[in-house]
């Protein structure tokens, strides 16, 4: 009996360390998701001059990350809506990330985004999705207004 307390005790322990490198291993591989996407669209938004409806811009930024394989839940695009960020859709889409332009100072502007950490495990996504600790933020340098 002894030794089935201490086998079951031995399995549990590996199964719980299995998990614990999985989810690493899963928040890590979304958190570089989020933080290229995020680089992209700060890299678009500049280089549009901060036209943050340009067809052309929000095709390739919802392009890139439909190439590398990026979704934002559609929690997470509310819980944004709702502190205030903007977040555009793409031919129908939701194109993964939010803006809030700040106000025009010295003749520029920049712009606040806010990308998503989407963990795709259920119980996680449900409990955390509207938290900001899954939320990453990034400005634009300083943007003229023509």
């Amino acid at each position: 009996m002894r030794d089935a307390i201490s086998s079951y005790f031995s399995l549990t322990l590996l199964f719980f360390f299995i998990l614990l490198v999985s989810g690493f291993i899963a928040l890590s591989v979304n958190y570089t998701k989020a933080y290229r996407i995020k680089n992209n669209v700060l890299t678009n938004i500049e280089k549009y001059e901060g036209n943050i409806n340009n067809e052309q811009m929000l095709d390739k930024t919802y392009s890139y990350a439909k190439a590398i394989g990026y979704t934002a839940s559609d929690d997470a695009i509310r819980s944004a809506e709702n502190k205030g960020y903007t977040c555009p859709i793409y031919r129908g889409n939701n194109v993964g990330w939010c803006y809030i332009k700040n106000s025009t100072v010295n003749d520029s502007f920049t712009v606040n985004v806010v990308v998503f950490i989407n963990l795709n495990v259920p119980v996680i996504h449900q409990v955390f999705s509207n938290n900001e600790f899954f939320w990453m933020t990034g400005r634009t340098s300083t943007i003229p207004v023509l």
